[in-house]
C-alpha cells in the first residue's frame, strides 16, 4: 500500500511539473526557455538514479519488470511535450524579436521621411532602439566641423552624466575624435572600440552594465555616433550589433540628404541675399551708408562675433575703419585712420587681393593687436574689396575659437565682396565727381567774374575809339571786335547757367526762326577767323523762315558745328555748305539743318562716340569752340529733336563730314 502511494505521488508531481512548464512555455513569458530543458534533464536523472540505487522503493513484479515503467509513461510523455513546446516558444521568441527589429527599422525609416529636423528624426530613432533593446537610455551626438564641436543632438530616456563629460572631452580633443571615427571607414575598428571602452568605464561608475554604439556615416564622412546604454546586463549578439549599424547607416543617409537640402536652401537664400544686396547697392551711392549695409547684410549670411569694414586711401596709403558690428566694435572704430604698413593681417591680405581664412589670428605672425581689445585668438575670414585691380578696402569677419570658417562661407563672402566693391567704386566715383563739380563751379564763378571785370573797361575803350577820328575801316574792325567780346560774355553767362542746374531749368523752349539763327551764327563764324577765307553756301528756300521749337542756346549749337568745320578743314580756304529743309520722320515734321564741310571727316566707328563726352574722343574729334558736341546733343534732345553726323560723300568719310540737326516744326502749308 505504501508503495502505491509513493508511486502515485511521484506520478502526480511529474505530471503537474510538465503541465506547469508547458503552460509557462505557451505563455512566452520566459526570456530564456532553454533553461527549462535543464530542469527536465534533472528530473529524468533524479528518477533514473532512484530506480538504480533503490529498486526496492518501487518494487518488482513477479516477472522481474520494474513496476513504474508503465506507470511513468504518462509523465514521460508530458515531459516530451513540454520540451517540444519550449523549443517552439524559444523559436517564436527569436522570430518575434527579429520582427520587432525589422518593424523598428521600418518605423525609423518612416520617421526619417516625415521629419524635417535632424534632432526630431534622431530622437524618434533612439526611442525605438531603446525599446527594441530593452535599454534605459540612448544618445546621439553630432560632430560639427565648422565650429569644431561635438554636441548632443538627441536623447531617449535618462542621459548619463558620464556621456556628457565624454562629449566635452571629445570637443576638447576634436581632431583625435574625428580620426578615431574616421578609422572605422578604413576597416580599423580598434580606435572606436577604445572610445567605447572609455565610455563604458565611466558608465560603470553610474551603475550601467551594457553599452552598444555605432558611428553615423554618410559616404566617406563620419557625422557622429549613436550609443545605447542599459543598467542590466544585455545579451548583445553580433546580430544586434549589425542591427544597430544598419540603423546608424540609415540615419547617416537621411542626415546626408537633409544636409544637402539645407545646403540647397542656404544656396538659394544666399543667391537671394546677394541679389537683394546688389539692388540695395545700386540704389545707394553714399560710401558710409554702403559700408554699414555691407556689415549688416554680411552678418546675416555669415554669422560671426565681429564684422568690420576698412576703406583704403591709395593716395595716402592708409586704412580707415568705416564701420563695425560686434563685441569689439567700439574699439575698432576708435582706431580711426592708420598707415597701411601698420595694418597687420588686413594690410597683407588687402595687398594680395585674395580672400583668406585665418584659423588662428594670434598664431599668424602677420597679425597686429588692436589697442583696447582683449588679446585673444579668433578665426578670421578676410575679404579684400578689389575693383578692376584697384584695392578699395577689406572686410574682416571674426569668430571665437574653436569655431572656424568653411570653404563655402569663403565663396559666399567672395561673391559678396565683389558686389560691395562695385558699389563702393561707384559711390567713390560719384563722390569724386561731386567734388570735381564743386571745384569746377568755383573755377567757373571765378572765371566768369574775372571776365566780366575785364570786359567792362574793354567796352569803355571800344566806345572811346569808335567815337574818335579813326578811319572807317579801323572802326569796322573795332565793331567786329566789340561784337566778339559781347558774344564771349554771353557765352560765359550761358555756360554758367548750364553748370548750375539741369537742362530742364536752364532755358525756356519756344518758337525760333532757324533761318535767322543760322545766319547770325555764320556772321559770328567769319568774324572769329579773320585769317581764313571762309565760304559758306547757304541754301534756303525764299520767303521761308523755318520756325522750330528751340531755345536761346540754339546759336551755340550751330556755332560749335561751324567752328569744328573750320578747324578740321585744311588750308586757308574753307568751304561749308548749309541747307535747311523740312522732313517727316514717323509722322512728325522737323526742320533739318545740314552743315557739310570738306575736312578730314569722321570715321564710322567714331560717328557716335564724338557725342559721348569722353575725354579721349573729345581730344581727337570734338575739341571745338563753346559748349561741345556732348552738350549740343543734350540741348537738341531737350528741344525734342536729334543730332548726328554722316559722310558728306556717302561711303567715304575722308571727303568731309555732314552734321544734321533736326528740330520740331509745323507741317508745310498746303499749296492752293
Amino acid at each position: 500500500m505504501a508503495f502505491e502511494v509513493e508511486l502515485w505521488i511521484i506520478m502526480v508531481f511529474s505530471i503537474v511539473t510538465a503541465v506547469l512548464v508547458s503552460m509557462f512555455a505557451l505563455s512566452k513569458k520566459k526570456r530564456y526557455p532553454w533553461s527549462m530543458f535543464a530542469l527536465f534533464i534533472l528530473l529524468i536523472g533524479f528518477f533514473a538514479g532512484v530506480t538504480l540505487l533503490a529498486p526496492d522503493l518501487f518494487g518488482l513484479s513477479p516477472d522481474g519488470r520494474i513496476i513504474p515503467i508503465d506507470a511513468l509513461s504518462g509523465p514521460l510523455l508530458a515531459w516530451i511535450l513540454g520540451l517540444v513546446l519550449l523549443a517552439k516558444a524559444n523559436h517564436d521568441v527569436r522570430l518575434e524579436k527579429q520582427n520587432e527589429k525589422t518593424l523598428a527599422l521600418n518605423e525609423i525609416s518612416r520617421a526619417y521621411l516625415t521629419s524635417t529636423s535632424i534632432a526630431d528624426a534622431a530622437k524618434s530613432a533612439l526611442d525605438r532602439l531603446v525599446r527594441v533593446f530593452e535599454a534605459e537610455s540612448g544618445v546621439f551626438f553630432l560632430m560639427d566641423t565648422t565650429s569644431r564641436n561635438v554636441s548632443l543632438i538627441a536623447a531617449s530616456g535618462e542621459t548619463p552624466k558620464a556621456l556628457l563629460a565624454q562629449i566635452q572631452k571629445y570637443t576638447a580633443e576634436f581632431d583625435n575624435f574625428c580620426l578615431a571615427l574616421a578609422s572605422w571607414l578604413s576597416g580599423d575598428r580598434l580606435p572606436v572600440r577604445r572610445l567605447m571602452q572609455e565610455s563604458m568605464d565611466l558608465l560603470k561608475k553610474e551603475g550601467y552594465s551594457t553599452a552598444l554604439g555605432a558611428p553615423v556615416i554618410s559616404g566617406q564622412t563620419v557625422l557622429g555616433m549613436v550609443l545605447i546604454c542599459s543598467r542590466k546586463k544585455l545579451p548583445v549578439t553580433e546580430e544586434d550589433r549589425e542591427h544597430l549599424k544598419l540603423v546608424a547607416f540609415q540615419l547617416g543617409l537621411w542626415m546626408s540628404q537633409m544636409m544637402n537640402i539645407e545646403k540647397m536652401k542656404r544656396l538659394a537664400e544666399t543667391q537671394k541675399a546677394l541679389l537683394d544686396v546688389s539692388l540695395l547697392f545700386q540704389l545707394e551711392l553714399d560710401v558710409e551708408k554702403i559700408s554699414h549695409s555691407i556689415i549688416s547684410k554680411l552678418i546675416e549670411l555669415i554669422p560671426a562675433r565681429d564684422v568690420m569694414v576698412y576703406l583704403y586711401d591709395d593716395r595716402k596709403k592708409t586704412l580707415r575703419a568705416a564701420d563695425a558690428i560686434g563685441k569689439d566694435a567700439e574699439a575698432i572704430m576708435a582706431e580711426g585712420t592708420f598707415p597701411l604698413s601698420e595694418a597687420g593681417l588686413a594690410g597683407h591680405i588687402l595687398m594680395s587681393g585674395k580672400p583668406e581664412i585665418i584659423p588662428d589670428t594670434l598664431a599668424d605672425g602677420r597679425g597686429k593687436q588692436i589697442e583696447g581689445t582683449a588679446r585673444e585668438s579668433t578665426a578670421m575670414l578676410a575679404l579684400p574689396l578689389i575693383s578692376k585691380g584697384k584695392p578699395l578696402g577689406i572686410i574682416e569677419i571674426h569668430r571665437d575659437l574653436p569655431a572656424t570658417f568653411t570653404e563655402e562661407e569663403l565663396k559666399i563672402g567672395a561673391l559678396f565682396a565683389q558686389q560691395a566693391s562695385i558699389a563702393l567704386e561707384n559711390a567713390q566715383l560719384l563722390q569724386m565727381m561731386e567734388n570735381e563739380k564743386d571745384r569746377s563751379k568755383l573755377y567757373l564763378d571765378l572765371l566768369s567774374h574775372d571776365i566780366a571785370n575785364l570786359n567792362t573797361p574793354l567796352y569803355s575803350y571800344f566806345d572811346l575809339l569808335l567815337n574818335s577820328d579813326l578811319p572807317d575801316e579801323t572802326k569796322d574792325l573795332l565793331r567786329k571786335a566789340h561784337a566778339q567780346v559781347e558774344a564771349m560774355s554771353a557765352l560765359v553767362s550761358r555756360v554758367r547757367k548750364l553748370s548750375k542746374g539741369d537742362l530742364e531749368d536752364m532755358e525756356e523752349v519756344k518758337t525760333v526762326m532757324v533761318r535767322d539763327v543760322i545766319k547770325d551764327a555764320i556772321r559770328s563764324l567769319k568774324g572769329a577767323f579773320p585769317n581764313k577765307e571762309i565760304e559758306v553756301n547757304l541754301e534756303i528756300p525764299e520767303n521761308e523762315p523755318f520756325p522750330a521749337r528751340a531755345g536761346e542756346m540754339l546759336d551755340e549749337i550751330f556755332l560749335n558745328i561751324l567752328h569744328n568745320s573750320v578747324k578740321f578743314s585744311k588750308g586757308k580756304k574753307v568751304r561749308i555748305d548749309v541747307t535747311i529743309e523740312r522732313m517727316e520722320i514717323k509722322g512728325r515734321w522737323f526742320c533739318a539743318v545740314r552743315i557739310a564741310d570738306y575736312g578730314c571727316g569722321v570715321p564710322d566707328e567714331m560717328k557716335e562716340e564724338i557725342f559721348s563726352g569722353r575725354k579721349a574722343v573729345a581730344a581727337s574729334f570734338a575739341r571745338g569752340f563753346g559748349i561741345g558736341l556732348n552738350m549740343c546733343r543734350k540741348l537738341v534732345e531737350k528741344y525734342g529733336g536729334s543730332i548726328w553726323v554722316e559722310d558728306r560723300v556717302r561711303g567715304d568719310h575722308t571727303k568731309g563730314a555732314c552734321f544734321v540737326v533736326t528740330l520740331p516744326t509745323m507741317p508745310p502749308k498746303q499749296k492752293t
